[in-house]
């Protein structure tokens, strides 16, 4: 009998039963939180069931970040540098994502990252001030009041990247306006070419967000022209134009600066030095270097520059040029002037005849140089449709060197002028 027992007994030890196992460790209730007033750190806080070791992630989307481990003896409890998480330019939702060795896992609110690009856009007051504004409108927030949110968005610059030193800026200077907390403000003055950008800042970008850029254009001028030349003969102009243009590429960070022929400079003229200017042609890049040439038909005193008008453009600004004023003088063209016989006998009346240009009715002078070698007036011809023959008394012989002086004419303006020398045999 007791034999028995003790093998009942001895059965019974053999007998297992397994223990319950233990609950898999919760993650729950994370929070986010800036931790002072910088704004430069996030506080991340969660629960858990059990203490457990912890991973941590930014989520948005698609995208993710690893954000660091916590062991089972630490606080829960990280803070994390918003430069680690970025920015966006969109209201993109991210979540930070806590989980646990176990498999728990839990998510903050969401919130965003926004940090908006500016492209200006212009407009202009009637006093010769600028001001910029944003050319598009800010997305709508699609996480409003989100724990992280702040009163301002950003608050923008405006800079005018230009070509001189110190050069701060991705290889150019900068000139910068006034700070503003709101999306428009004014533009600084701008006296050169420039790229204008907005700077936006806030919590999620102390280093700042560029959008596209905009131009502001200069060009150099020069024009080279002939003091004078006869009326109706080819006038020949030379210059150069350059336009200068400075480009910022958000995306890369560059700022390029370049000086390019600038193609359809404009020929101005103008008949006086108070008159108004006129257009007298557009000048085609011939050879991509900047350089432009024009022939024209002298007509009349005039000065001609090459000019680029002012453009302002909402986007695009061309703050214009022009070269220096190169004043051309015209004189009358003498087509012919001569005897009609240059060899005479004494006692013939000789016959001098004389054609210019423009045709009208100027009244020359018929002159001969005398024995002393000194001009001495001896007629006066009014022509007709710029043409006349006068006949005269000359009972000298020898040969004899004449000239015309042929007076001026307005309407158009050309100057007087005397003809070439011509001579007279008497035998």
């Amino acid at each position: 009998m007791l034999q028995g027992i003790l093998a009942t007994a001895a059965g019974l030890a053999l007998v297992t039963h397994p223990l319950p196992a233990a609950a898999a460790a919760t993650v729950d209730g994370v929070t986010i939180a800036w931790s002072d007033t910088t704004h430069t750190k996030i506080r991340i806080t969660w629960t858990e069931s059990t203490p457990v070791a912890n991973t941590l992630r930014f989520q948005s989307g698609a995208h993710q970040l690893d954000l660091g481990a916590t062991t089972a003896a630490q606080p829960n409890e990280v803070l994390i540098n918003t430069s680690h998480l970025g920015s966006s330019a969109q209201y993109d939702e991210g979540r930070i994502v806590v989980s646990s060795t176990g498999g728990g896992e839990a998510s903050s609110p969401a919130f965003d990252r926004f940090l908006p690009g500016i492209e200006p856009a212009l407009n202009f007051a009637a006093d010769g001030r600028w001001t910029w504004r944003d050319a598009h409108f800010l997305p709508a927030d699609t996480t409003p009041d989100d724990p992280l949110d702040l009163d301002l968005i950003a608050r923008y610059t405006p800079r005018l990247l230009v070509d001189q030193e110190p050069r701060v800026l991705a290889g150019c200077g900068v000139i910068e306006g006034p700070n503003t907390s709101t999306t428009t403000g004014p533009v600084p003055a701008a006296d050169q070419a420039a790229a204008l950008v907005v700077r936006s800042v806030n919590e999620w970008g102390r280093n700042g967000r560029y959008g596209f850029s905009l131009p502001v254009t200069t060009a150099t001028m020069s024009l080279t022209a002939p003091t004078s030349t006869p009326y109706g003969a080819p006038l020949v102009l030379t210059g150069r134009s350059m336009e200068k243009r400075i480009t910022f590429t958000p995306t890369t960070g560059s700022c390029s600066i370049a000086d390019r022929p600038l193609d359809g400079t404009r020929l101005e003229a103008r008949d006086s030095s108070t008159g108004p200017w006129y257009l007298v042609g557009t000048l085609p890049q011939q050879r991509g270097d900047g350089n432009v040439t024009a022939t024209l038909v002298n007509r009349g005193a005039r000065e001609f520059r090459l000019h680029q008008p002012e453009i302002l453009y909402s986007r695009y600004v061309d703050l214009g040029a022009a070269s220096a004023v190169r004043a051309v003088r015209t004189t009358t063209r003498v087509v012919s002037a001569k005897f009609i016989q240059p060899a005479i006998t004494a006692g013939t009346r000789p016959q001098a005849y004389l054609w210019v240009d423009p045709a009208g009715t100027q009244k020359a002078a018929l002159q001969f140089k005398n024995a002393s070698g000194v001009w001495q007036g001896l007629t006066y011809q009014t022509l007709s449709a710029g043409r006349g023959l006068v006949a005269f008394s000359w009972n000298a012989r020898g040969t004899f060197q004449f000239r015309w002086w042929v007076p001026g004419s307005t309407g158009p303006t050309v100057d007087a002028v005397y003809s070439p020398v011509f001579t007279l045999t008497v035998r």
